[in-house]
């Protein structure tokens, strides 16, 4: 398994365009994305040939809103390990207004197994 610490830090950093925002403003589908990548970008840097990580749980408080063209920031840290399960707190912001925070966690795997466990398309 890859060695990873507390307090390790990774950031995401994506220009919104019109398909970020919906109806209501940015959309929570673009704003979980970034905060997964940002976690994703920690995990990455330490995988060996068959890691892999899938998203577990994704508790994040939304309250900001952005524009196409604002650059969101999602910046993620390691806050606790357990085992293979890796918990971060994450943050967003769109320009210098922080818009969510929350909590965000992440399984290691096998890349062979998972994709071995997933179902073939349908006949």
């Amino acid at each position: 398994m890859p060695e990873y610490s507390l307090g390790m830090t990774a950031r995401q950093v994506t220009l919104l365009e019109d398909t970020d925002i919906g109806d209501e403003g940015l959309t929570v589908t673009r704003l979980h994305l970034a905060c997964e990548m940002a976690c994703h970008n920690i995990l990455v840097s330490a995988y060996g040939a068959d890691d892999a990580s899938v998203g577990i749980r994704n508790d994040i408080w939304f309250w900001g809103d952005a524009a196409s063209g604002d650059l969101l920031h999602a910046e993620a840290m390691i806050a606790g390990i357990d085992g293979k399960r890796i918990i971060f707190n994450v943050f967003a912001r769109a320009g210098t207004t922080e818009v969510a925070r929350g909590v965000h966690e992440r399984l290691i795997v096998s890349q062979a197994r998972f994709m071995k466990s997933l179902p073939g398309p349908p006949d």
